[in-house]
């Protein structure tokens, strides 16, 4: 069992990498070339503190499980709002799919779904470290005059480094955060197209730089979460840790087009499901294509459809899922 933050105790209830690398770590792609699927990957030992270290790390990226809003089909955005049921169900089955993958460093947004997330999955993982989320992010940014904030930064230092079990940090960060919708926040997307006309909230959703009002546009969220990721997770990478980004679906989307090298249009269509892993292998300084883990179906206990990392008809389905 991991160990909890206390923030979050009360709201918790209760193989096969694709390491072919790119010819260049940013080269565009076609939509059509996106559809990868995985094959059974054989990790060898982990570059951790714990064992010899080797030229490659690997990167996770992981959409929290389904949230209340989610289950609702209400525009969510950064509202802090749990996981339901079926998302702890479906954090534990993502654990299972990179339970071989032993994890160095985790980051997640600052919203409680996220959070909840990485600490369930890592439950499942084979290599027992025990997660602690560090007050205050990676770079210990905190709020002034907060004793307590860094009394706690300081214990859960102090535990990653004389604990008598192996451990692994999480960071919590607001580059992270789900992009804000604003006003369209808490409303179905019926009661959103009442209140604001059908033609102004399909650009809000389908435009690349419009924001809803009091909120942030698809634009405003790369520039902060791809920044993030290149000065922060990639040096980890560089320092051939496993890195864990458990985050959201508009966020997600950002850096999996960084990756890529997506058009903007193009980015607005790829469909990040909840809870579905995304890997990739960092071999100096570039990363391999990416592929899905598909993690086992928690009703039936059986590896889900294999699910391609790509371009899908999100907007002309008419499913808002992946949008909050």
């Amino acid at each position: 069992m991991g160990v909890w933050d206390m923030e979050l105790s009360s709201s918790i209830l209760p193989k096969w990498l694709c390491n072919a690398p790119s010819n260049s770590r940013h080269s565009p792609r076609r939509p059509g070339n996106l559809k990868m699927l995985c094959t059974r990957f054989e990790l060898a030992t982990s570059p951790s503190q714990h064992f010899p270290q080797t030229a490659k790390s690997h990167l996770v990226l992981m959409r929290h499980g389904e949230s209340m809003w989610n289950d609702l089909k209400l525009f969510t955005g950064d509202v802090d709002i749990p996981l339901t049921e079926k998302g702890i169900m479906e954090a534990l089955a993502s654990g299972r799919a990179v339970s071989d993958i032993d994890f160095d460093i985790i980051f997640t947004s600052r919203l409680v779904r996220a959070k909840q997330t990485a600490l369930i999955a890592m439950t499942q993982n084979r290599f027992k470290r025990v997660p602690v989320i560090v007050r205050g992010g990676f770079h210990g940014r905190g709020k002034t005059g907060d004793a307590n904030r860094l009394r706690l930064r300081d214990a859960a230092a102090k535990a990653l480094k004389h604990a008598s079990c192996h451990m692994v940090p999480v960071y919590a960060d607001p580059a992270l955060n789900e992009r804000s919708y604003g006003d369209l926040q808490g409303l179905s997307k019926e009661a959103a197209i009442k209140e604001f006309g059908e033609e102004t909230v399909s650009k809000w959703r389908r435009s690349y730089d419009t924001k809803p009002p009091h909120g942030e546009s698809l634009k405003d969220t790369a520039l902060r979460s791809v920044r993030f990721f290149k000065s922060t997770v990639v040096p980890r990478l560089e320092e051939h840790r496993n890195v864990l980004v458990v985050a959201h679906g508009n966020v997600l989307r950002c850096i999996i087009a960084h990756l890529s090298g997506l058009s903007d249009m193009e980015m607005l269509q790829l469909q990040v499901f909840t809870a579905l892993p995304y890997a990739y292998t960092f071999d100096g300084g570039t990363f391999s294509e990416g592929c899905t883990l598909p993690p086992l179906d928690p009703n039936t206990e059986s590896p889900r459809e294999d699910i391609p990392l790509g371009i899908s008809s999100v907007f002309t389905s008419g499913d808002i899922n992946s949008l909050i």
